[in-house]
């Protein structure tokens, strides 16, 4: 079958949920409530067709002047004088009376200049009062004179039309919708007081799509931009991606460590690092990056709960110099506040980071936070962490996540109301083991696929200028090694007894 005519948006990734555009003579309906940016897609729309692929386009409003219309764009970063100079771009302003008339007539002068330019899209603002907005024959039959009026020129056309329904509740359905080929809704949602845009494709003939609601930001300077859904299924070789090399591993930069864990974190691996507030996790991740560095291996870190400045004071205090690492281009430190944070935006920044720096470690500080901001009960934080996981499967990125577990003493469960413990790898706990008056650290490695584990609890010790480092089972005197207690990992360690090897008895021995 021969390839179809398709229309891209150049709407930063609408083409993506939209394979590659929309068949070409669709009449594409956008609707929603007031603010939910239909103006700034219509006008975009109209705009990237005349700057990148070279379709003249005209833009029909009735109640915004052309001069507020471009200022508004020239906001975003569109400069449409210019395209008007250039004949590219026409701003028609006018009545709804006299645009219904224009469009019935076979000598139109509104689709002679359309003629003149070479237009090949077309943009309406404010449509339903253009056709009626009684929902019966009479708004339907003015649609299909307006529809027919622009297919008669070929234009690709997206028309504006405002459901005041489209509020985050159910959306009532618009006469207008059976005739238009391409829907798409775009809505307002509301969430802990917060408010978020989000864009639905509803039907689009003639090809595939991504369903569901996609996040999008009017981002100044830009314009549009579309975030498709964390759920929404990815090319299979993500989907598909999985720590296959039985070979390499990535050693933790932790002394006494990798011992434990069979020589470091196989690569493609997925690790959670799980304990209490104060044990470590976070000196453990910053060594876990500076092992990269030192291996000239790119290494990424991602922190929802501490600005990279502090990050660098805490990388110091253990002798890392992390802004020395920085500069090396070997190690990227990212910090994104957690309050409101879009799900699938967040992703989305993920994603480029990732395929931009190239790294071979990524190490992200913490899961607890994406559990406060997303919430643990529901399927937004498991989908996201399971996009998450594939991402870095996909490309074989040896993975940390610092997870706090709110029990400080003894773990009932390794990660909590978290329930993700299946689709990590490895599992480190990190706990604080009470010994007469004094808190000693312990680790012990609760999970490590495909690989032999012995759950052995490890003491550590974190110095200063030095980092955290596992012990060896002997201790010299004073202390005595943690092989000497039981239940380490519970609430109440006890000391064993130590029982001598029987000596054997002498032949002449009398028995008893």
């Amino acid at each position: 079958m021969p390839d179809p005519d398709l229309v891209k948006t150049g709407i930063a990734g609408l083409d993506d949920i939209l394979p590659n555009g929309i068949p070409r003579g669709n009449v594409i309906l956008v609707e929603g409530a007031i603010g939910a940016g239909k103006t700034t897609i219509g006008v975009e729309f109209v705009y990237r067709g005349a700057s990148q692929f070279d379709e003249p386009g005209i833009i029909v409003v009735f109640e915004v002047s052309p001069d507020k219309i471009m200022r508004d764009a020239l906001g975003l970063g569109w400069d449409l004088r210019k395209l008007e100079e250039l004949r590219k771009l026409k701003i028609v302003f006018t009545t709804r009376e006299v645009l219904r008339q224009e469009l019935q007539q076979a000598d139109s002068v509104l689709l002679e200049e359309a003629a003149k330019i070479g237009a090949r899209r077309i943009f309406i603002d404010g449509v339903g009062r253009l056709v009626g907005s009684n929902g019966g024959p009479e708004s339907r039959s003015a649609f299909h004179v307006l529809t027919e009026g622009l297919q008669r020129e070929n234009l690709t056309a997206l028309l504006a039309v405002e459901a005041s329904s489209l509020d985050g509740s159910a959306p009532a359905s618009l006469p207008e919708e059976s005739i238009a080929d391409t829907v798409i809704r775009l809505r307002m949602e509301e969430a802990q007081r917060a408010v978020s845009r989000s864009i639905e494709i509803v039907k689009s003939r003639g090809q595939d799509f991504q369903m569901g609601r996609h996040s999008f930001r009017i981002i100044d300077g830009t314009g549009i931009q579309v975030y498709r859904r964390v759920q929404a299924p990815r090319r299979p070789s993500r989907d598909r991606a999985a720590a296959f090399d039985p070979n390499t591993r990535l050693p933790s930069g932790i002394p006494g460590l990798d011992e434990v864990i069979n020589g470091g974190y196989f690569v493609g691996s997925t690790t959670v690092v799980a304990g209490i507030s104060g044990v470590g996790k976070s000196v453990m991740g910053l060594q876990f990056i500076a092992e990269g560095a030192r291996r000239d291996e790119r290494s990424l870190m991602l922190s929802l709960d501490e600005q990279v400045e502090q990050i660098e004071r805490n990388a110091a205090s253990i002798g890392i110099d992390l802004p020395e690492l920085v500069k090396s281009g070997l190690v990227r430190v990212e910090y994104e506040p957690p309050q409101e944070i879009e799900v699938d935006v967040h992703f989305h920044h993920i994603e480029e980071l990732v395929k931009e720096f190239k790294s071979k470690r990524v190490l992200i500080d913490s899961l607890s936070t994406y559990g406060s901001a997303l919430g643990t009960r529901g399927r937004i934080f498991r989908d996201f962490f399971h996009a998450l996981v594939a991402l870095m499967k996909e490309h074989q990125i040896v993975a940390v996540y610092n997870h706090e577990n709110p029990e400080m003493l003894g773990m009932n469960s390794m990660m909590g109301d978290f329930a993700m413990s299946s689709l990590v790898d490895n599992i480190v706990l990190m706990n604080w083991i009470e010994l007469g008056d004094s808190f000693r650290l312990g680790l012990t490695v609760g999970k490590m696929r495909a690989n032999p584990v012995d759950r052995v609890t490890h003491e550590c010790e974190i110095l200063d200028r030095k980092g955290m480092h596992v012990l060896p089972r002997a201790l010299p005197a004073p202390k005595l090694p943690f092989s000497t207690y039981g239940g380490l990992v519970s609430r109440a360690p006890e000391r064993r007894s130590v029982r001598r090897p029987r000596q054997s008895q002498s032949k002449d021995a009398p028995s008893l």
